[in-house]
């Protein structure tokens, strides 16, 4: 053994984790080689992960009987303390409620039911309006709108818009000389809020009709209800079945009206342009950019899976504009991205910039702004011709990158990418070996996540395996991830194990559940067994009832270099004071050394926040070549811990040829 002094080593300042190589020598000094359960929200080391508690202990008046499989955060207004949580399980059929204004759930009236998958309902907000994108047995988009309930007193999610009806019926009544000059009728139904036009139908078939000229009037009865919460309907009359004119506003209870005016004297407002009104089809993506709506996908068969649909913006017309997807002489509101090419729309992102983000399996498209009516949106090809594009909507995360500006981060087929003000940044080299195990063909669901603004970490849940659901949580740092040689992103990644990264779906709410929800939020997610909500990062020190094990493994490093062997002393640890203890393991020679363990107690001796202590009983007298060392929990565990330091005393040895 060298007569030596002893060299210090010590760790601190980490970065995540490496799982971008199988040899333990490419790791970088400030990268581990796993870091389980903790997270390095300012840390230097690491800190243990918060537990996950069960949000059903807290409310009442759930129904619901199965796994949670889809959670949606509706902010009516300007309020973050107005939200509410949508949720649904995957009964048969779904179940969805919501929770809003205190602990109470609450079931709205379905207009139609979920009628499959429901881990695929996607929500968008905007107008005051939750809009509500699932399959169903009606073609059509849905939407939950408070104004609805204000007037009738009920919570109903109905359909978008207004059907078009049918052509009104229109004969002869009374007796007298009204002149047998041929006119045509059109009808639309309306939803009136006092004098404002809340929603416009598209106007009805034409009906021509000439007086037999021995009457009073041409009688034009109302056609069948729509049944849409419709409550007046109107009449327009034209000479020509060309320019019509606004006879009539009627309300729904009165089944008829009278005309008895010659049609060269109609006078009325004109219709709107046909095409105005037209409704939204049952997409299966939707994206809010705050003054307009976009829908893409299809849940019909033979529906356009690689066009996007688009609203007029917020006061274009004034009635119901999200409501509506315009397709009229002048304007067509869609854009088609490659119908043949790039698998199919799988969900939208941003906008950033401005500017939306379409993903589809194998393209990422983004859409220009033209500042025109017509087109309203140019697209433009991202990562030409790599086939990089999107598995799932619901992976789509908007966040921000490491300097505060906006990004948009999602999962492709190869991993996590980035996109943001430094352009496309793939994401995936230090979480290679974990993307590797990923259930692509995971029947539940594949993956989904979220952005915890708080900690400045992406959440994403991914199956692996054969797990049919997520069961890996992988939480990236935007605030560590830094840009490597070819714009590739590293750094600022850790995994999570335990129940809580066993979750069907996801979303950010209110922190605490109250009449007035709170501005801080946190990840709720909904657990793959049974009927379970949990929310994350709270202040439980358990995931819903079970302890979970928490550590950081060090790769084997040749702290005295490959050709020579080390003797390593007792380690010393900084780190928080408090009741836990936190053990320390040495495993020699890629495991052909029996590993060593010892604990240390980390409690206070007095008012310190600190403590400095040195484990006893680890050291390697014996010199070995190489060691991995593993910090943190030595079995599942209750407490709760931060490490700042790790620091290990190392004297170089023989010459390993010795």
């Amino acid at each position: 053994m060298s007569n030596q002094q002893d060299t210090p080593v010590s760790v601190t300042g980490l970065r995540g984790r490496d799982g971008s190589t199988s040899s333990t020598l490419a790791i970088p000094t400030q990268k581990s080689l796993e870091m389980i359960n903790v997270d390095l929200y300012r840390s230097q080391f690491a800190h243990k992960r918060k537990g996950a508690s069960t949000v059903f202990d807290l409310t009442s008046n759930e129904s619901f009987s199965s796994v949670m499989s889809s959670l949606i955060r509706y902010v009516p207004g300007a309020d973050p303390t107005a939200a509410s949580l949508w949720a649904v399980d995957s009964a048969s059929p779904p179940v969805i409620q919501y929770l809003t204004g205190g602990t109470a759930w609450a079931t709205p009236t379905m207009k139609d039911a979920i009628a499959t998958n429901p881990q695929d309902v996607i929500g968008a907000t905007l107008d005051g309006k939750l809009f509500l994108a699932f399959d169903s047995t009606s073609n059509r988009l849905h939407v939950w709108d408070p104004v609805d309930a204000a007037q009738s007193g009920g919570v109903t999610v109905r359909r978008t818009g207004l059907a078009t009806p049918v052509a009104p019926a229109v004969a002869d009544t009374g007796s007298g000389s009204y002149a047998a000059v041929a006119r045509s009728y059109k009808v639309c139904y309306a939803v009136m809020e006092g004098a404002l036009e809340r929603r416009l139908s598209e106007l009805s078939p034409a009906l021509t009709f000439t007086p037999s000229g021995s009457g009073t009037h041409a009688r034009v009865t109302k056609p069948t209800a729509i049944s849409e919460g419709e409550t007046h309907w109107m009449v327009f009359g034209s000479l020509d079945n060309n320019i019509y004119e606004k006879l009539a506003e009627i309300a729904v209870g009165t089944t008829t009206y009278d005309d008895s005016a010659a049609p060269s004297d109609y006078t009325g407002d004109a219709p709107p342009l046909v095409g105005t009104h037209t409704n939204w089809t049952s997409v299966k993506y939707l994206l809010s950019t705050g003054n307009q709506l976009l829908g893409a996908g299809s849940w019909e068969a033979g529906g356009k899976n690689n066009r996007v649909w688009y609203s007029a913006f917020i006061g274009q017309t004034g009635i119901g504009d999200a409501e509506s997807v315009p397709q009229t002489a002048v304007v067509s509101n869609y854009v088609d991205l490659d119908e043949n090419d790039g698998g199919v729309i799988t969900g939208m992102g941003g906008p950033l910039d401005g500017r939306p983000i379409i993903f589809k399996r194998n393209q990422v498209w983004r859409l220009i702004p033209t500042g025109l009516d017509n087109p309203v949106y140019q697209p433009r090809s991202l990562f030409v011709g790599s086939g990089i594009g999107c598995i799932r909507h619901q992976t789509i995360v908007n966040a921000e990158d490491q300097t505060g500006a906006p990004a948009v981060y999602w999962l492709s087929d190869t991993g996590p990418y980035r996109l943001g003000a430094q352009g496309p940044q793939s994401m995936v080299d230090d979480i290679q070996d974990l993307w590797d195990t990923v259930n692509f063909a995971a029947t539940s669901v594949v993956a989904h996540g979220v952005y915890h603004r708080e900690l400045r970490q992406i959440w994403w849940w991914i199956a692996t395996g054969s797990s049919n659901d997520p069961d890996t949580k992988i939480v990236f740092d935007v605030k560590l991830g830094r840009v490597y040689e070819g714009g590739r992103m590293q750094d600022g990644w850790v995994k999570h194990s335990g129940l809580s990264a066993a979750a069907r779906c996801s979303v950010m709410f209110s922190n605490t559940l109250a009449t007035a929800m709170s501005r801080d939020v946190k990840p709720y997610a909904g657990y793959t067994t049974g009927s379970v909500l949990m929310k994350c990062d709270s202040t439980a020190v358990n995931d819903i009832g079970t302890t979970f094990q928490a550590y950081v493994d060090l790769p084997d490093r040749h702290y005295a270099g490959l050709h020579r062997r080390c003797v390593l002393g007792k380690p010393i640890i900084l780190g928080s004071a408090g009741s836990q203890s936190l053990q320390v393991t040495y495993t020699a020679d890629y495991g052909a050394l029996t590993g060593r363990s010892a604990a240390v107690s980390m409690a206070a001796g007095g008012s310190e926040t600190r403590a400095l202590r040195v484990v006893e009983g680890v050291e390697y007298g014996d010199a070995a070549a190489s060691v991995k060392i593993r910090v943190g929990d030595a079995a599942a565990s209750a407490a709760t811990w931060t490490i700042d330091a790790l620091v290990v005393p190392v004297e170089a040895a023989e010459d390993v040829s010795q």
